[in-house]
């Protein structure tokens, strides 16, 4: 049964949209904030091919009833605080307020409509919420507007924002070239600091960016299927953009993978990231799940729980929800550090994240703890990595759970010889760990893991030496070979 504390915690937004109303309900406010609820329907409202500057009466409808739906939801779900966010559509047309006016009256949502340049701050703190010290250009293109900021190392620096959303070229400008692109140099030429990022990080938001991301996805057979933090160099996205900017309705519906409502301003998009990086000359694109919605989030949050690691965060919640003994992961990482020295600050956040999840695939059958725990690592939505760390950290959880992990298409494209062996080192020391303690918090503080010259030593407290046994023998072993050392055992 959901206690009040419980419901009392929820928050939710929602993002009235050009093209879609969503409405997402987190369980509280965290650093890495869990959606427990998460719908979208898409309504089109900044649909206007008349070119009347209201908005499509059609897509009026539909998010009334959408947002008479989610009210009751709300309600049910006993949500604590609820922001209702307008954007380009609404802001732009002439009736923009006859309809925030009707959503009151119907629904008991207030809307609040947010200008280009907020709308711009929000989606670039949705960025930096994932990546704190992100430095480049955030580009969130939605159906109505294209919203850029300046970043850097986590600072927004200069913001604009341009109506060159998607739909909004495709309603005007159809596949006319000259004339669009026409339009877009006009826009991207009054911005005169998009060279300032010159070979630094785009970072594209926005579903009709991410759904370049995905034709990429299923063109390519790439091994992971999830969008975020897809990072693809920018000789690849000249090319793809420029190949998606000619293409018919026919031939994009032909590759799959993208949704049908997206098809025709498909073609759009890529024109404009393909004009942009022309003359922004990223040295690579990142694509993002992140946006207004996590912006807002991240914004709402108090400001100690805005410093703590999103990773980190996320595996602690991870282990709460779904392993035995979830205080468990950070007494190993404490106990195995003295064996770890000198790693890369992200690796060593990596080590510190792989132990903290180092048992959820406890429940699951022996013969496949380790593919599915690797699996729901490599898949897991809510985690903050670019591919290769999520790949690195999906590994190292497989090898825990097993002495001879292969992993998959994945790790054998993503990670070269070294990243398999140091997620093997980490896998098999959690492995250790766990076999040495039984998961009980305490033993291991009677244990020492250390290096001394061509041995690695596994010290006891003499009180506490008949843990010692054949299977903690065997996997000290393992762990010592993999480091080409010696294995000793000591009673002190």
């Amino acid at each position: 049964m959901l206690t009040d504390q419980r419901a009392s915690n929820r928050i939710a937004i929602i993002d009235v949209g050009s093209n879609s109303v969503r409405l997402v309900i987190f369980d509280g406010m965290t650093r890495a904030p869990v959606p427990i609820f998460n719908e979208k329907v898409m309504c089109g409202l900044g649909r206007d091919p008349e070119d009347t500057g209201k908005l499509n009466p059609e897509g009026v409808e539909l998010a009334v009833v959408a947002m008479q739906r989610f009210a009751t939801l709300l309600r049910a779900m006993k949500v604590a605080r609820v922001d209702v966010l307008a954007t380009a559509a609404v802001r732009a047309a002439s009736d923009g307020k006859l309809f925030c006016d009707r959503i009151a009256r119907e629904t008991g949502l207030t809307v609040k409509v947010i200008d280009g340049l907020e709308e711009a701050r929000l989606s670039a703190l949705g960025i930096i919420s994932g990546d704190p010290v992100a430095s480049g250009i955030m580009g969130d293109i939605g159906g109505g507007s294209l919203e850029l900021v300046l970043l850097d190392r986590g600072e927004i620096k200069k913001r604009v924002s341009l109506p060159l959303g998607a739909m909004r070229l495709h309603a005007v400008f159809g596949s006319n070239r000259a004339r669009l692109t026409a339009e877009i140099t006009r826009y991207l030429d009054s911005v005169d600091w998009l060279s300032e990022a010159s070979g630094q990080q785009l970072f594209a938001v926005g579903g009709s960016w991410r759904s370049i991301a995905k034709l990429f996805i299923a063109q390519e057979n790439y091994p992971i299927s999830v969008v975020h933090n897809l990072a693809m160099p920018r000789s690849e996205m000249d090319e793809l953009t420029h190949i998606i900017s000619q293409q018919s309705r026919i031939s994009l519906e032909k590759i799959g993978g993208v949704s049908k409502r997206r098809v025709d301003s498909l073609p759009h998009a890529a024109l404009v990231m393909n004009m942009l990086l022309a003359r922004m000359c990223p040295n690579e694109v990142v694509f993002s799940g992140h946006g207004l919605r996590e912006g807002w989030m991240y914004e709402v949050l108090p400001e100690d729980l805005r410093q703590r690691d999103p990773l980190l965060d996320a595996c602690l919640s991870f282990a709460e929800d779904g392993e035995r003994f979830h205080q468990h992961g950070e007494e190993v990482a404490r106990w195995c550090a003295p064996i770890f020295s000198e790693l890369p600050d992200n690796i060593e956040r990596l080590r510190l994240a792989a132990c903290i999840i180092g048992d959820v695939g406890w429940n699951e059958h022996p013969d496949y703890r380790a593919i599915q725990s690797y699996n729901r690592i490599l898949r897991h939505p809510y985690l903050d990595l670019n591919h290769h760390d999520r790949v690195f950290l999906a590994y190292t959880i497989g090898s825990r759970y097993t002495g001879n992990f292969k992993g998959d298409e994945a790790s054998d494209r993503i990670l070269d010889d070294d990243a398999r062996l140091t997620g093997r080192l980490f896998g098999h020391v959690i492995r250790l760990g766990h076999t040495l303690s039984g998961g009980v918090e305490g033993i291991l503080q009677q244990t020492r893991l250390l290096l001394e010259g061509d041995k690695l030593i596994l010290e006891f407290d003499e009180k506490v030496s008949t843990l010692y046994g054949e299977v903690v023998e065997q996997r000290l072993s393992k762990l010592a070979k993999l480091m080409n050392r010696e294995s000793e055992v000591r009673l002190k």
